[in-house]
This record gives C-alpha cells, structure tokens and sequence, in this order.
C-alpha cells in the first residue's frame, strides 16, 4: 500500500523547527512514560537466538538474490516467514497465519527491514550505542534495519520521526516506525506489535504495545 500523504517542504526553518520539536518533546517526556517494564515478556535466550540466526540467513538469501524476480524471492524467504512468524505470534500471543500473511505480503524492501531487526533478537541495549551485533539503543535498531534495506535515516527519536511521514494507524505497515517521546521502535505489521530495543538491562524484543500506550504512538512512514 503506498502513501499519498505529502511531506512538508524543508526549507530554511528545517532546523529551527526541529529545535523547537525537540523542545516540546522534552517538556513532555516527565510527563509520560517509561518503556512497559512490567508487561514486557522477556523470550527465552534460546529462542531468540534462534530466531535472529533466521533472520540473518533469511536475509542474507535476499541480499543473494537480487538478480530473482520479487516472486521468486518471497518464494526464497517463505520457510523462514512460516518458521519466525509462528515463534513469534506464539510468544507474543497473536494470531501466527495472520501474522505470516502479513509479512509474506511486505514489499521485499520491508521484509529485508524485518529480518534485518530480528536478526539483532536478544542484542543488549545500551544508552548510545549503535554496534549492530553487540550493543544498540532504540534508534540505532530502526536506523540498522532501513539502511540494511537500502533507506538512509538519521539518527535520533526525534530525528527519524521528524524525517518521515505520518500515517493513519490503519495504514502501517510492517517496517514502519511507532515513535513516542523517548523512545522509538519498528511495527511487526500486526495489532500493534513491534521489535524494540527498549531500556538498559533489557535486550532487542518482540512486543506488543499496551493499551495505555496506544494513545501516546504516532506511526511514521521513513520511506515517504
């Protein structure tokens, strides 16, 4: 599905805008919201690490592929869409066909965004970091995976939404990005999943968002 909606033009206020974005942005952050701690449920280090060696190997057969046409490249990543998505819907408690559907669906530039997330599955977080393998914070994963599909973002929360577009939360899909002050993550394509990396002490996870939370996100479309 492709978006219509038009991007602002950026002229000689982009930086005075951004600045006074980002002023609004921290007067709102004590206001609102630690990442969900409590409702987060962490997944077996076995399983995400077998999960993430998926990935990479899902990914790695669409980065050898590219001369295939798009069907015989959803073809090519199709066992490992059935094997992720079912470990992933049954962890997070979701429907795994509609799950599956959704993401054999994807542009192959998103499912190239989705392996490349979930290839960092059980990744540390760390305040800063952007060392793909080792450690990341929430903006360095969504960053890691749209440029591994080809799309440069910036760095930064603030950064990667003020630099995308909008969209209705009817519309998102998977790749796209579910930004709240403070924190930013990557939509799974369904009922308001998403992979993260979230807080120190905790790791890249799959998530569903809370209902509490649900008010605060603003989904964006990088590509637009």
């Amino acid at each position: 599905m492709s978006h219509k909606i038009m991007r602002p033009t950026m002229g000689i206020y982009k930086f005075f805008s951004l600045a006074v974005f980002s002023t609004v942005v921290l007067a709102l952050v004590p206001i609102v919201l630690p990442i969900e701690s409590v409702s987060a449920k962490p997944m077996p280090r076995f399983e995400a690490s077998l999960i993430a060696r998926q990935a990479g190997v899902a990914l790695e057969a669409l980065r050898g592929a590219e001369l295939l046409n798009q069907a015989e490249q959803r073809d090519l990543v199709a066992r490992w869409i059935d094997s992720i998505g079912l470990s992933v819907a049954s962890h997070l408690d979701i429907n795994a066909e509609d799950l599956k559907r959704t993401w054999r669906s994807a542009s192959i530039e998103r499912q190239r965004v989705l392996f490349a997330a979930l290839s960092q599955l059980g990744v540390p977080y760390k305040t800063n970091a952007d060392q793909p393998g080792i450690a990341l914070d929430c903006s360095a994963l969504t960053k890691f995976a749209w440029v591994t599909a080809g799309v440069s973002i910036p760095r930064g929360s603030v950064q990667q939404y003020s630099a995308s577009t909008r969209i209705k939360n009817s519309d998102v899909q998977v790749g796209d990005l579910a930004w709240y002050p403070g924190h930013i993550s990557i939509s799974l394509g369904l009922e308001n999943a998403v992979i993260q990396s979230p807080v120190n002490g905790r790791n890249v996870e799959v998530h569903v968002i809370g209902e509490s939370r649900v008010k605060w996100i603003r989904w964006v479309d990088p590509t637009q």
